[in-house]
């Protein structure tokens, strides 16, 4: 097997877990709103649920295109094509950051299904740009 298709393999394979993250986002949500609701007084939840809601639900919903994307992007990569790599490098690193964020906010909500959406963000992020580094771009393409 060559570089790039090892490359876009592992990225399929990175698109696939993040689609996977998504639908745990958007299943966690209830649990992680009575979460909010615990740590929050009576008084400052109608206020804080609205805003939590939105910014966890956009999160979920960006992880959609994303993992479409870099599944899609995978071919290219295979064929060489250099937007394909540019596209998944500014994810890779994307989720490099994310991945930091985890790391700090694993404290703050322990739960079994966070941690398992953390670990498959972290694969993909650490995995993301390694196979990138391994492929080889074409020197012809105009792309």
């Amino acid at each position: 097997m060559d570089r790039n298709t090892l490359a876009s393999t592992i990225l399929k394979f990175g698109g696939i877990l993040l689609l996977v993250v998504a639908v745990i986002h958007f299943a966690t949500t209830p649990f992680a709103l009575r979460f909010v609701a615990s740590q929050s007084s009576p008084e400052s939840y109608p206020q804080i649920k609205p805003l939590f809601l939105l910014s966890f639900i956009v999160v979920g919903v960006l992880l959609i295109p994303i993992g479409l994307s870099t599944f899609y992007c995978a071919d290219f990569i295979r064929r060489g094509q250099r937007w394909a790599r540019s596209i998944c490098y500014f994810y890779g690193a994307g989720m490099l950051l994310f991945l930091t964020g985890f790391v700090l906010a694993r404290k703050i909500f322990p739960s079994s299904l966070f941690l398992i959406a953390v670990t498959f963000v972290s694969l993909v992020a650490l995995s993301m740009v390694a196979p990138l580094l391994l492929a080889k771009a074409e020197r012809s393409s105009p792309d």
